[in-house]
């Protein structure tokens, strides 16, 4: 009877095999919760099983009352496929699974390329989980989440192409991912900028005589022409122009860095600082290039530094490009040069063609993790109760999500006719299109169905005049209401005589309006009459 020497077991694991585990098992453990808390998942899920059912891809809203059938496109509509692909296999669970087995992928990838410029396993661990934390709360299962895959993807091509490890025709392999990636999500815009940053940079390079990764003025001009056709892959959906029309009204609204969390600048949001201390760690770095000129693709993460600044969503696309960037300027960073005299082997980077050969994994240490995300995935399919690896393990936070008030929410819709409005807080918008299909609602996150008018208004309402409720209860004829808990909408309802309490969370209280018989003034009778 053969045994296995430790030797033959060795190329079935490596340090990217712990890593990944690890992550994906921290993940699972951890995010059971925290992943739902983003209100827009819900009705990205509704859209991608319309259209996986139906065949068809919307074009005007059917979720609400106030901009009912006013036009509106599913632009992200191969994100939401795939969401919902995830969890027709087994709901919310399916959809943790695929996140997770993602985002582990992602990360473990990075610390790989830790590892192949010459870094220290403890070294590329560190900045590895360092960067997923920075990260972290914008890592929602959303097709923004994707983005944050292309984008790293994107600017480590261009790396490895200005390295010398990529041939020039590695780099046409953008246009089909970007084709993907367009009718994913919007922030393949912010990819065209970089393949556009990088090309400028390396055309002016050429130009002045400094080292360029472009042999030729003719390789610039094919150059040109994948830029021109990744910025092409734009119009190839479902809806032509109409795409990238609503990404730059996005980008212009001047009301969405005001009211909405996520495009705050940085300076205003409450995680902006892991941004900046990440911030400051890549400039440290490029510091320590110094007076050596850096190449182009080491700049790039500047940019993202600054539109993160700006927005905070862009904060974790800044991240993953400063990290691909660290990882290729380690071996040149005089600070480090200076640690490895100091501390021997703990700060040592060794040779990166060395670094490489001996830091390739092999295939088959990916055969542990994909066997187990399997076997995850089965136990998920046919609903077998496992912690952590089977159904019912993910769940939906009620901190943050009203679910403890489902049962009155589908008790009212069942007692009205298809297409009854609800006034409901901005958050739980999504949270209604999903749980109570039926019932139609006054506002979401999709911002640019809604316009900055509304906009406006909801926010002026939520947090100066929250009686405009009362004129719009009038108006659109709505008789409940899903107000935060503790808002000020939620205590204008408790006192405003017409309305009352049906139950109360931590969360969300549940309102209905009493429906008050008009009384009827008698006109005094003429003597005639």
């Amino acid at each position: 009877m053969s045994r296995c020497s430790p030797g033959s077991l060795k190329q079935f694991w490596s340090l990217q095999t712990a890593f990944f585990l690890a992550l994906w098992f921290w993940l699972l453990i951890a995010a059971e919760e925290k992943l739902f808390r983003d209100p827009g998942i819900f009705w990205h899920l509704v859209v991608g099983e319309q259209i996986l059912s139906t065949g068809q891809f919307p074009h005007t809203d059917h979720f609400s009352f106030t901009a009912a059938g006013k036009p509106w496109i599913a632009r992200q509509w191969l994100g939401e496929c795939a969401m919902a692909l995830l969890h027709r296999m087994s709901g919310f669970d399916g959809l943790l699974l695929g996140t997770v087995t993602l985002l582990a992928c992602f990360y473990t990838w990075l610390a790989h390329r830790f590892l192949r410029s010459g870094a220290p396993g403890w070294l590329a661990v560190l900045l590895t989980v360092l960067a997923m934390k920075t990260s972290y709360y914008h890592l929602h299962p959303r097709p923004m989440l994707l983005t944050n895959l292309f984008l790293g993807w994107t600017f480590a091509r261009l790396c490895d192409f200005e390295s010398g490890r990529v041939s020039f025709r590695g780099l046409f392999w953008l246009v089909p991912v970007f084709l993907v990636w367009a009718n994913t999500h919007d922030g393949v815009v912010g990819g065209m900028g970089t393949i556009g940053l990088a090309a400028a940079g390396w055309g002016l390079c050429k130009l002045l005589g400094w080292d360029s990764p472009l042999v030729s003025y003719r390789q610039l001009a094919a150059l040109a022409a994948l830029i021109f056709c990744c910025g092409l892959t734009a119009a190839v959906n479902p809806y032509g122009l109409e795409v990238p029309r609503t990404w730059f009204s996005l980008l212009g609204s001047p009301v969405l860095p005001q009211l909405i969390t996520e495009h705050f600048p940085l300076i205003r949001s409450p995680v902006g600082w892991t941004a900046l201390l990440f911030g400051l760690l890549y400039l440290v770095a490029l510091a320590g290039i110094l007076p050596q000129r850096p190449r182009v693709t080491w700049l790039i993460p500047l940019v993202w530094f600054y539109l993160a600044w700006t927005r905070i969503r862009h904060g974790p696309l800044f991240v993953t490009t400063a990290t691909i960037a660290l990882a290729e300027m380690l071996p040149h960073v005089r600070w480090v040069t200076w640690l490895s005299r100091l501390g021997g082997d703990l700060f040592r980077i060794r040779n990166e063609e060395r670094a490489a050969g001996r830091n390739d994994p092999g295939w088959r240490t990916a055969i542990f993790p994909l066997v187990l995300v399997l076997i995850a995935a089965v136990l998920q399919t046919f609903a077998i109760p496992v912690p952590i690896l089977g159904r019912g393990w993910a769940k939906i936070d009620p901190q943050v999500c009203p679910v403890d008030l489902l049962p009155e929410l589908r008790e009212y819709e069942r007692d009205h006719p298809p297409g009854t409005p609800i006034y409901n807080s901005m958050a739980f918008g999504g949270f209604l299109i999903y749980y109570t299909p039926d019932l139609r609602i006054f506002i979401d996150d999709r911002c640019e169905l809604y316009g900055d008018e509304l906009l406006l208004a909801d926010d002026y309402a939520e947090n100066v005049d929250p009686e405009m409720v009362d004129r719009w209860a009038r108006q659109y004829g709505f008789h409940a209401a899903l107000a935060q808990t503790g808002s000020p909408i939620d205590s204008y309802l408790r006192q405003a005589p017409d309305w009352e309490v049906v139950r109360q969370t931590m969360t969300a209280t549940f309102h209905e309006r009493r429906i008050v018989p008009e009384t009827r003034v008698e006109r005094p009778r003429t003597a005639g009459e």
